[in-house]
């Protein structure tokens, strides 16, 4: 007998949090885009702007969180994926809380504060018992990292609409919450999958990459500082100067991995060009601290749509194959995908001199995860290809 595809739907973490994460992509750009051209008036609880740093933060990236973490764990630890009702109460928590950030009243908002907050403790409690029951110490750190989100929701919640600036600086730590989850994630798997692809499509190089040594550590540790000091002084000439310690550091780390030698392998090369963005929004953030250059928007949506959106959509894309026991290569549509992410980057970027690059960025987001969601949605909710579990 086939299984259902609700059954399917809810057997791993990866099908409904990237079959959530592509349509809200989609949903919640396309709402931004006409809210700015004026074509819809914003009436939610809090600012618009407070309100779209948020949802893509803790709502968007949340949910890609969500699905690799629930994903990862069944494979650090060897046990049973979370599946079933625990998988279908997360997400239909986290889709409570982004329907509620939508809504105007002061009732709505109390929801979208609780939807949003039980989201990342059950998270963190689903991700805790697992490495705990498997004593996996090398990622004890993961449901830290997960509190930490819960605890910089309930300051963005607790500080209410009144305290703009409190939530401001909730913001800043989330977005650095995901950046340090990356670096960490992203400095043992790109380097690693990177190699076993030139095990068996270039031999002849013979190069050995490297694993995550000191210079990984030093580079996570400017991270840190720099995050500190940015999100308490964002102007301060100190803060500038750490931030490009740290975006020095991060750019050594992309060329000891070097991408280009995969440049052939589009599910490799964009994962490079995601992280690449991470260097040039640290950069950006430094010398905006520095000069007082109108960089900083620049340098935010350089870590936030290119780096964050652009390595959302690659992970996305290479997990929902593996996992599903389909080839490791991309379609058509998805290298249409990843050069549509990478042209909309430098659209925001070059927004900050010309406004017409607002929309090519607005655009070329919503057509990329678009690509994504009719490729990837039939493969979200059919069974493995190999019929195993």
């Amino acid at each position: 007998m086939r299984p259902s595809r609700s059954h399917v739907l809810f057997s791993y973490g990866f099908r409904p949090f990237f079959l959530l994460l592509g349509v809200y992509a989609v949903v919640i750009v396309t709402l931004w885009g006409l809210t700015l051209a004026g074509v819809l008036a914003w009436r939610g609880s809090v600012s618009a702007f407070i309100a779209h740093g948020h949802e893509m933060v803790f709502g968007f990236a949340g949910c890609a969180i969500a699905g690799f973490l629930l994903t990862a764990v069944a494979t650090w630890t060897g046990r049973p994926p979370i599946a079933g009702l625990p998988l279908l109460l997360l997400s239909g928590l986290w889709l409570l809380a982004r329907i509620a950030a939508l809504c105007p009243d002061r009732l709505s908002f109390s929801v979208w504060a609780a939807g949003s907050c039980l989201f990342w403790l059950t998270l963190s409690l689903l991700i805790a018992r697992e490495v705990f029951a498997a004593r996996n110490t090398r990622n004890y750190k993961v449901p830290a990292l997960l509190l930490a989100f819960l605890i910089a929701e309930a300051v963005f919640f607790s500080a209410g609409p009144e305290h703009g600036d409190v939530q401001a600086a909730c913001l800043r730590v989330g977005l650095f919450l995901v950046l340090g989850m990356i670096s960490l994630v992203g400095g043992r798997i790109l380097p690693a999958l990177t190699q076993n692809w030139l095990r068996a499509n270039r031999p002849q190089l013979a190069i050995r990459l490297p694993t995550f040594d000191r210079l990984d550590r030093v580079a996570v540790l400017l991270m840190g500082m720099f995050a500190v000091a940015w999100v308490v002084v964002p102007d301060g000439g100190g803060t500038g100067w750490l931030g490009l310690a740290a975006a020095a550091a991060q750019a050594a780390r992309v060329i000891r991995w070097r991408g280009w030698l995969a440049g052939s392998e589009p599910l490799l090369w964009i994962l490079h060009l995601g992280y690449a963005w991470i260097p040039i929004g640290f950069a950006l953030l430094g010398l905006a601290s520095i000069t007082g250059w109108a960089l900083r928007d620049a340098g935010l949506h350089a870590l936030a749509y290119g780096a964050i959106g652009t390595l959302i959509l690659a992970v996305a894309a290479r997990v929902a194959l593996g996992h599903t026991g389909r080839p490791l290569m991309a379609s058509a549509r998805m290298r249409w995908a990843f050069v549509l992410i990478s042209v909309g980057t430098l659209g925001r970027l070059a927004s900050v001199f010309a406004s017409e690059g607002l929309w090519l960025s607005a655009g070329s987001w919503v057509v990329a995860y678009g690509l994504f969601i009719s490729q990837y949605a039939p493969i979200l909710l059919k069974p493995r290809v190999d019929h195993k579990c």
